[in-house]
C-alpha cells in the first residue's frame, strides 16, 4: 500500500444481507479519494483505503446514506484502524461490479433464507421450485440445489413471510420451511439423523420392495413353466394382489406427484414412472378381468420396475452423504462449553452461548479452543489442521490470535474472547461451505433448460411408441411393453444430479484442506486460466524482514556481532528490529536512543553500539570503508543493509531480506509446467521486485513493479487483453491487493494476510502456504472434469437409452431393464462425484 494511503473505519447501520454489502461497497468504492472499501457486515462497519488529502469523511458519510444506510457524525475524528476487521470468520460476499444498483433510502433491506425443500426428485423439480419461490412477491432471487435439497432465498422481510413461500412450495407440489441451520455439536447430530432418517425411510422401503417381489416373480415364471398354473386364476389374482400392494406402498408417492403435476399442467419424474407402471399395471388388470390370465403377466413387470427404482434410490441417499459429511465434520468441532474466568481468577464452566466479548476464558492442554480471541496467558502449541488442512502445531504465546474448535496442545492458555456467533470463523466457514454447495456453475445451466422441456417431449416419444407399434403390429401388449420402457429409462435423475452432487462434494474435500470457495462458477474459470498474477510482500515473501547474512570485518566474530546488534535493536519498534529477534543471547541494552530514519545507539554490556546506515556510522565519526564493499554487493540484490560499530569503530554489516515463503520456488515452477504464464506484480521498487523475480526463475518482463493499489486491477486488465480470451488468476493477501483480486477472473486469498483481500476474493486458502494455490486449481480442474463427465453419460444415456427402448431391442424385458438402468445411472453420477471426496490435492499438484 502506497505511504499516502490511510485506512479509515466507518460505522454502517441498516444492513442485513450481502446485498446490502455490495451497496455500501460500490457507494463507498464511487467516493472521490477511495482506493478501495470492504464493508463488515457482522460488525457494522467499514475499512476504508484513501488518499488523505482526497478523500473526506463528509464524503463517506453522504455516500452511505445515499446508499439507504446509516452513519455516525461525519465531522467526528476518525477512530484509530482496528486490528481485526474480519478474519477467516468474517467473510463477506466478493464485491461485484456488475452487483445490482444500490438500495433507494425508502427501499427496505434484504435478507437471505435457507429452505429444506421437500418431494425433489430430478432437474425438472429443481425448475419449478425456483419459479414458484421467485413468484412470491418481495422474492428476489431463489436457488435450489437438488443434491442438498436446500434453497436459498433473497426476501424483503418486510413483504414475504416463511407461510408464504410454504404455500408456493405446495402449489407446485413440494414441501419447503424454514431451515436457518444451527451450529455446534447439535447442528451436527441434527444433520446426522436427518441423513441417516433418509437412509432408514428408503432402506425399509426396499425390504418391503423385495419381500413382495419375490413372489411375484415366482408366480409369474412359475406360470409360464407350470402348465397347471398357466390358466389359474388364483395365480392371476395373487399376483395382482401383490402388485397392487407394490403400486401403492412403492408407487403411490410417484402417482400422487404426477396428479399434483397434471392439475398444475406441468410434468416431471414422477410422471414418467407413474404413467410407465401402471400402463403395465392397468394392461394386465384389463386382461385378468377379462379371464385371460396368460395375457397377465406384466404385473411382474410392474411391481419388479418399482422395486428396482426403490433399489436405486435407496443407493442414490445412501451415497449422497458425502455431500452433507463436510459440514457436519466442521460441526463436529465445535466445543458446546467453555471455562469462563472471573475476577478472583476462578472458572466456572458455561455454554458457548452464554460468552460475551471481552470474556477470558481457560484452554487446558488437549482442550479445544472455545472461542475466536487473543492469548492473554500461557505458551502452547495448537493444531490448527481443521482451519488450515496443515498438520505442524502452531506456536502461540501472548498476543498471538487463536481459533475456536482448533486443538490446543500441553501448555494451558488464557484466551480474551474477540469474535462470537457468526463472527466465528468455525461458522463463517460453514456458511461459505453452505453457500458454495448451494450456488450454481454455469454448466448447470444447460442441464435446467433441457429438464425444462425434457419431460413431454418423452411423453411425445412414448405416445408414438405405443401407437406406431399398436397400428404397425397389432401387438398392443409390446407396444405397451416399449412405452413403459421409454417411459421409465428417460427419468432424468442423473441430469439433475450431475453439477449440484460434484459441486457439493467438491467443496467439502477443499473445506477438509483449508480451501473455502465463494461460488461453484469459480470452478470453471479455474479451467480456463492462462496466467498467475502473484503479490510479493506477504504473498510470495513471507511479508517481514528477516536475517540472512552476517559478515564481521577481520578481529570480530560473527555470532558477537550478530548477538551486539540483536541487543542494541532490541528495544526498537522499526519493522527492521524485528529480524533480530532472540539473537541477543539475553544481553541487556541501556540508554537506547532511536535515531529517526538513519538506526540505534545503545550501550551494550558498557559498550557503546550503534546499528544503522553507513550515513548514520560517517555521521558519527565512524570510517566505514571496509564494510562499503560489502554493503555495495548486498544492496545489488536488493537487500537491506545494516552496518555496526563498537565504540566508534566499524565491526560488521548484516543483510535484511524479506525471504520467499516455503515451496515458493516449487510452487511457480509447477505452475509454469502446467502452461501457466506467471507474473509478479508489485508495488516494491523495480531492484528489489526484480531480484525476488530472478530468485523464482521469472524473466524481466514477468515482473510488473512499482505499481499503486489503484493501478493493480488495471494490470490484471492489461495481461487479461495480452492473453487474448484466457483468464487470469491474482493471488494476494494485503489490503492493497483487494482490487486486483476483485477484477481478476479467479482471486485466490491467503489466509494470514489482510482480511480485505479475503473480502474480494472468490477462493480463501485458510492458510498463508502458497501449496493452496496449485491445490485450487487442482480441485477446480478434477471438479469441472467430473462434472463434465456426469453430463455426458447422463445426456449420452437418454441420447443412447430412449431410441433403444423405442424400438423395442429390450425385447420382453425392456421396463425392467430401463427402471435397472435408470437407478443404476443416478448412482454412477454420485459414485463419480464422490471420487472427489478421496482426491489428494498435494500429490496431484506437482509441488
Amino acid at each position: 500500500m502506497s505511504s499516502a494511503t490511510e485506512t479509515w473505519e466507518v460505522p454502517v447501520r441498516g444492513m442485513t444481507c450481502g446485498h446490502c454489502v455490495r451497496a455500501v461497497t460500490k457507494a463507498l468504492e464511487a467516493t472521490p479519494g477511495v482506493a478501495s472499501a470492504v464493508v463488515d457486515l457482522a460488525g457494522a462497519r467499514a475499512e476504508v483505503a484513501v488518499d488523505p488529502d482526497l478523500a473526506r469523511r463528509e464524503a463517506l458519510a453522504r455516500a452511505i446514506r445515499d446508499a439507504g444506510y446509516e452513519t455516525d457524525d461525519a465531522t467526528a475524528p476518525p477512530p484509530p484502524p482496528s486490528p481485526e476487521l474480519v478474519s477467516i470468520g468474517g467473510l463477506v460476499p466478493k464485491v461485484d461490479p456488475t452487483a445490482p444498483a444500490a438500495h433507494s433510502a425508502l427501499e427496505e433491506p434484504r435478507e437471505e433464507w435457507d429452505l429444506a425443500i421437500g418431494g425433489m426428485h430430478c432437474a425438472s423439480c429443481v425448475v419449478r421450485v425456483e419459479k414458484a419461490l421467485k413468484d412470491v412477491p418481495g422474492v428476489e432471487d431463489a436457488r435450489v440445489n437438488l443434491a442438498t435439497e436446500r434453497a436459498a432465498v433473497i426476501v424483503d422481510p418486510a413483504r414475504v413471510e416463511v407461510d408464504a413461500l410454504a404455500r408456493a412450495a405446495a402449489v407446485a407440489g413440494y414441501s419447503a420451511r424454514r431451515d436457518d441451520l444451527m451450529f455446534g455439536a447439535r447442528a451436527a447430530a441434527q444433520l446426522r439423523e436427518e441423513r441417516a432418517a433418509g437412509v432408514a425411510l428408503w432402506r425399509r422401503r426396499l425390504v418391503v420392495g423385495v419381500v413382495a417381489t419375490v413372489p411375484l416373480v415366482a408366480l409369474a415364471i412359475g406360470s409360464m413353466v407350470v402348465p397347471a398354473w398357466h390358466h389359474a386364476a388364483w395365480v392371476g389374482w395373487t399376483m395382482a394382489g401383490l402388485a397392487a400392494f407394490l403400486q401403492v406402498f412403492l408407487g403411490g408417492p410417484y402417482i400422487a406427484g404426477a396428479w399434483k403435476r397434471l392439475r398444475q399442467g406441468s410434468t416431471n419424474m414422477d410422471t414418467l414412472i407413474a404413467l410407465g407402471t401402471s400402463t403395465a399395471f392397468l394392461y394386465s388388470l384389463f386382461h385378468l378381468l377379462r379371464g385371460q390370465v396368460h395375457q397377465a403377466h406384466f404385473f411382474m413387470d410392474a411391481g419388479l420396475i418399482l422395486t428396482l427404482i426403490t433399489l436405486g434410490k435407496f443407493l442414490e441417499v445412501r451415497a449422497r452423504g458425502n455431500a452433507g459429511a463436510a459440514v457436519e465434520r466442521l460441526l463436529d468441532l465445535a466445543p458446546r462449553t467453555a471455562r469462563r474466568l472471573d475476577e478472583s481468577g476462578g472458572f466456572l464452566e458455561v455454554p458457548i452461548a452464554d460468552l460475551k466479548r471481552g470474556d477470558r476464558v481457560r484452554v487446558q492442554p488437549g482442550e479445544a479452543v472455545p472461542v475466536d480471541g487473543d492469548v492473554l496467558e500461557g505458551e502452547s502449541e495448537v493444531d490448527e489442521s481443521m482451519l488450515t488442512g496443515e498438520s505442524i502445531p502452531v506456536a502461540k504465546r501472548p498476543g498471538d490470535r487463536v481459533t475456536g474448535a482448533t486443538m490446543n496442545g500441553d501448555g494451558s492458555l488464557v484466551v480474551e474472547a474477540r469474535r462470537l456467533g457468526k463472527e466465528s470463523a468455525l461458522e463463517q466457514m460453514v456458511r461459505l461451505v453452505l453457500a458454495a454447495q448451494g450456488s450454481k456453475a454455469g454448466v448447470q445451466r444447460l442441464a435446467d433448460r433441457v429438464s425444462s422441456v425434457f419431460v413431454p417431449v418423452v411423453l411425445a416419444i412414448a405416445a408414438a411408441t405405443l401407437l406406431g407399434w399398436g397400428l404397425a403390429t397389432g401387438d398392443w401388449g409390446r407396444a405397451v411393453l416399449n412405452a413403459a420402457a421409454v417411459l421409465i429409462i428417460a427419468c432424468p435423475c442423473a441430469l439433475g444430479l450431475a453439477t449440484p452432487m460434484a459441486v457439493a462434494v467438491a467443496t467439502g474435500r477443499g473445506a477438509r484442506s483449508g480451501l473455502f470457495l465463494r461460488e461453484a462458477s469459480s470452478l470453471e474459470k479455474m479451467d480456463r486460466l492462462g496466467a498467475i498474477v502473484f503479490d510479493k510482500t506477504g504473498t510470495l515473501t513471507e511479508g517481514r524482514p528477516s536475517l540472512v547474512e552476517a559478515r564481521p570485518l577481520p578481529g570480530w566474530d560473527e555470532a558477537e556481532v550478530v548477538a551486539l546488534m540483536a541487543a542494541a535493536e532490541s528495544s526498537s519498534e522499526h519493522p527492521l528490529a524485528r529480524a533480530f529477534e532472540g539473537r541477543g543471547d539475553g544481553r541487556a541494552a541501556t540508554d537506547f536512543r532511536a535515531i529517526r530514519g538513519r538506526g540505534v545507539s545503545a550501550t551494550v554490556e558498557g559498550r557503546k553500539v550503534l546499528v544503522g546506515s553507513r550515513a548514520l556510522l560517517t555521521s558519527q565519526g565512524v570510517d566505514v570503508s571496509a564494510l562499503d564493499p560489502i554493503a555495495e554487493a548486498w544492496e545489488n540484490q536488493a537487500r537491506t543493509v545494516l552496518c555496526a560499530a563498537v565504540d566508534g569503530q566499524a565491526v560488521g554489516a548484516a543483510a535484511l531480506a524479506d525471504r520467499l515463503k516455503p515451496h515458493a520456488r516449487e510452487v511457480v515452477a509447477a505452475l509454469r509446467t502446467r502452461g501457466m504464464d506467471v507474473f509478479l506484480l508489485t508495488g516494491d521498487n523495480p531492484a528489489t521486485a526484480r531480484a525476488v523475480g530472478a530468485e523464482l526463475g521469472l524473466a524481466a518482463d514477468r515482473v510488473i513493479a512499482g505499481v499503486l493499489p489503484d493501478a493493480k486491477a488495471a494490470k490484471i486488465g492489461a495481461i487479461r487483453d495480452e492473453l487474448k480470451g484466457r483468464g487470469v488468476a491474482m493471488v494476494g493477501d494485503g489490503l492493497n491487493d483487494a482490487p486486483a483480486l476483485a477484477a481478476a477472473d479467479v482471486g485466490i486469498a491467503l489466509g494470514t494476510g489482510a482480511d480485505l483481500a479475503k473480502a474480494a476474493a472468490d477462493v480463501v486458502a485458510a492458510s498463508g502456504d502458497l501449496q493452496a494455490v496449485p491445490r485450487a486449481l487442482v480441485l477446480g480442474r478434477e471438479t469441472l472434469r467430473a462434472i463434465r463427465q456426469n453430463l455426458f453419460w447422463a445426456f449420452a444415456y437418454n441420447t443412447l437409452g430412449i431410441p433403444l427402448a423405442a424400438l423395442g431391442l429390450f425385447g420382453r424385458y425392456g421396463p425392467m431393464i430401463a427402471a435397472l438402468a435408470m437407478s443404476l445411472s443416478s448412482v454412477t453420477v454420485v459414485a463419480r462425484s464422490g471420487w472427489l471426496a478421496r482426491l489428494d490435492l498435494d500429490e496431484s499438484t506437482g509441488t
